[in-house]
């Protein structure tokens, strides 16, 4: 009797011992919202906000005021995707879970922040051509950086130094926010590839 009693209070306090560690785990990853990414991220935005473009030496600023949208346009879609993943984090079973999420935030952000993107420039004057153009060419510059950041995620997946879907997550934000530092850098390329184009658009920024 006694033996039948000692192991229904050792699986009792086994069971809130895990449900414990699994709510301490869930708070952990979602205090993850204020990460230092998303300062990344207003930081980036605070760095191209004045960035311009000149086409023949004369400034163009239908092409600056497009590259600053274009910007605004990717961090924005960025914060709110990985908002979004923090909490599906926090309600994932296991790390081949929290990598699949991982992945398809990653490839959702793009799919997002092009139509958006698109939508605007084409509502605001830009032909249809230049419009995808613009965005192809970015996408064709940040596609070193794309691949070196999902051989990290898959790295760090894949490594022993990280257990935990927090330690997961916390290795992955910061991989992200090296890409995000590089976004400018990215962009700037794209639109210099494209001169003079803009120059007779009667643009409103978003």
């Amino acid at each position: 009797m006694n033996k039948m009693i000692d192991v229904i209070l050792n699986y009792v306090f086994g069971s809130l011992k895990s449900v414990i560690f699994r709510k301490r785990l869930v708070k952990k990853i979602l205090r993850l919202k204020y990460h230092s990414m998303f300062r990344v991220i207003e930081n980036t935005r605070t760095r191209i906000k004045y960035t311009k473009f000149y086409n023949y030496k004369k400034f163009d600023s239908t092409k600056s005021q497009m590259f600053v949208d274009f910007m605004n346009f990717k961090l924005d879609t960025i914060a709110d995707e990985f908002q979004k993943l923090i909490v599906e984090a926090s309600e994932a079973v296991d790390n081949d879970m929290l990598k699949d999420l991982v992945h398809d935030t990653m490839a959702r952000a793009v799919k997002v922040y092009v139509e958006k993107t698109r939508i605007h420039f084409i509502k605001n004057g830009v032909p249809y051509d230049d419009a995808d153009e613009i965005i192809r060419l970015f996408e064709k510059w940040r596609e070193e950086t794309i691949s070196i950041i999902s051989n990290e995620v898959s790295i760090i997946f894949a490594s022993n130094y990280h257990e935990s879907k927090y330690e997961n997550l916390l290795a992955v934000l910061g991989a992200i926010s090296i890409a995000i530092a590089f976004i400018p850098k990215d962009g700037i390329a794209a639109f210099n590839a494209i001169n003079g184009k803009f120059m007779e658009i009667k643009y409103k920024n978003r």
